[in-house]
């Protein structure tokens, strides 16, 4: 087996699986807006790891008022992919949880 040629990074060692100049990041972002910023901030703290994992997808987590963003950004498409499913499973079940819990915040206005 071929070993790549020794490439130093940025800090002087090479990065495992650095990519090479025709390689790209993937990004998915998803912007969910919440009835109020309280339910979009419980939404996030649920969301957000305990730890910060050294994953091969990057999740970041913003909260803008009632907006929750999420970004997800990866070198591998199949990686990304699986992950976009994680995080959707997530927060479809953070959703129907704050339903049952608060259901007040999550009625439709009565026309």
């Amino acid at each position: 087996m071929e070993r790549a040629p020794y490439t130093p990074g940025p800090g002087g060692d090479a990065a495992p699986g650095a990519r090479g100049p025709g390689n790209r990041l993937l990004q998915f972002t998803l912007t969910i807006p919440f009835p109020s910023a309280m339910d979009a901030e419980i939404a996030h703290r649920f969301l957000t790891p305990n730890e910060e994992l050294q994953e091969p997808v990057r999740e970041e987590l913003h909260v803008n008022g009632s907006i929750l963003t999420v970004r997800l950004t990866a070198d591998d498409p199949g990686q990304l992919h699986m992950s976009i499913t994680s995080c959707l499973g997530q927060l479809s079940l953070v959703i129907r949880t704050m339903q049952i819990i608060m259901p007040p915040f999550f009625t439709k206005p009565q026309q």
